[in-house]
C-alpha cells in the first residue's frame, strides 16, 4: 500500500512534518511528530480519519532522532502496546533522550560554540534553543524500543522496504526505499529544499565532530543511485524526479560554497564575520540554521584543501590556503 502521510504542526518556520501511515496488515507509524498539545491533537485526528486510533498502532518507525520526528513516541507507546523502532545508533535519542540532550548542550557550550567565538548573547541563544528542543520529547522505556540496522529489511504495508543509512542531516538518520514501487521515505535525507546538516556532538569515543555537510553530499549520491519514482519527505508534499531535486540541491551548496570562499578571501576569516556576511538578510534569532550550514561550507572547504583554519585565542580563523 501507499504511505498515507499525516501533516502534524510544529510552530516552527519550516511549517509541518509528515509522519506517515501503514494500516495493513498492521499499523505502523513513520515518524511520531513533536511533544505538544497541537502536534498530538493533529495525529489523533489524522488516524481517526484512516480510522485508527493511537491504541490500535503496532510500531512506530523512527528515521532519524530529532524531536520533530519522535517528540511523541514516548505517549504512543504509553498509550498503546507498540513498540518503537530505530537504527541501533540512534537508540540512546529514545531510551536516554535526556541525557543525549545534555551531552549535545555541554558541547555546544563547552567546545563548538567557543571555537566559533560568537558574542555571548548569541551563543546564549543557540543554547537556550538546544534547551527547547530537549524538551519537546520524552523518553521512551527501553523494553519498548527494537532496533535494525543498514542493509536489513523492514515489512510495512505488506511491503518490504531496504533500509539506508544517509547521515547528513542527521548522523544516525535512515531512509527506507521499496524497490518494487519505486518508492523512498526519505526522511529529512532529500527535501524540496537542502536539509539543515545539524552539527552534533562527536559519538562515544571520539574528540572530533563528523562534518556534517560533507555526509550529506556523500549520502546524496547514494540516494541518486535508488531507483526512485515517488520521493515521501519529513517536510512537504511527495514529489517525483528526484534527481532534478538533488541537482538543484548540489548547485545551491556550490554556489554557497564559493560565496563563502569570497568572503574569506575579501578578509572575513571568523565565523561571526562570515555569518554577518552570508546571513545578513536574517534577524540574529533565525541564524542557527544558517550557522550550521555556514559551518558545513567551512567543512567542505577544509577537506577540499582550499582554506586553513588556525586557532587564535581560542577561536578558529580560516584563510585562503597557499
Amino acid at each position: 500500500m501507499e504511505p498515507i502521510r499525516l501533516e502534524l504542526p510544529t510552530g516552527w518556520a519550516m511549517g509541518p512534518v509528515n509522519a506517515y501511515l501503514f494500516t495493513q496488515p498492521e499499523i505502523i507509524l513513520v515518524d511520531a511528530g513533536l511533544k505538544t498539545a497541537d502536534c498530538w491533537a493533529a495525529l489523533v485526528d489524522g488516524l481517526a480519519a484512516q480510522g485508527v486510533a493511537v491504541g490500535d498502532i503496532a510500531r512506530v518507525v523512527i528515521t532519524h532522532p530529532h524531536v520533530d520526528h519522535y517528540g511523541l513516541a514516548g505517549r504512543i507507546v504509553a498509550e498503546s502496546d507498540a513498540t518503537v523502532w530505530i537504527y541501533e545508533a540512534g537508540a540512546p535519542w529514545l531510551s536516554a533522550t535526556g541525557g543525549m540532550w545534555a551531552a549535545r548542550h555541554a558541547y555546544y557550550r563547552d567546545t563548538f560554540l567557543p571555537r566559533l567565538g560568537l558574542p555571548p548573547a548569541t551563543a546564549e541563544m543557540t543554547l537556550a534553543g538546544l534547551r527547547g528542543l530537549a524538551s519537546l520529547a520524552d523518553p521512551v522505556p527501553d523494553e519498548r524500543v527494537v532496533t535494525f540496522h543498514p542493509g536489513g529489511r523492514l515489512q510495512m504495508g505488506g511491503q518490504a522496504w531496504d533500509i539506508h543509512h544517509a547521515p547528513g542531516h542527521a548522523g544516525t538518520q535512515t531512509i527506507f526505499h521499496q524497490p518494487e514501487t519505486r518508492r523512498l521515505l526519505s526522511a529529512d535525507m532529500l527535501l524540496a529544499v537542502t536539509p539543515t546538516p545539524v552539527i552534533e556532538h562527536p559519538p562515544p569515543g571520539q574528540s572530533r565532530r563528523s562534518p556534517s555537510l560533507p555526509l550529506f553530499l556523500d549520502s546524496l549520491d547514494r540516494v541518486e543511485a535508488l531507483d526512485v519514482a515517488m520521493v515521501y519527505p519529513g517536510h512537504g508534499r511527495p514529489f517525483g524526479d528526484p534527481r532534478r531535486v538533488i541537482n538543484r540541491q548540489r548547485e545551491r551548496i556550490r554556489s554557497r560554497k564559493a560565496e563563502c570562499l569570497a568572503l574569506i578571501r575579501a578578509g572575513r576569516t571568523t565565523v561571526p564575520d562570515l555569518l554577518d556576511g552570508m546571513y545578513a538578510h536574517q534577524p540574529p534569532e533565525s541564524r542557527l540554521a544558517g550557522l550550521w550550514m555556514l559551518v558545513g561550507y567551512l567543512d567542505l572547504l577544509l577537506a577540499e584543501g582550499a582554506v586553513d583554519e588556525a586557532e587564535v585565542d581560542g577561536v578558529g580563523h580560516y584563510r585562503i590556503k597557499k
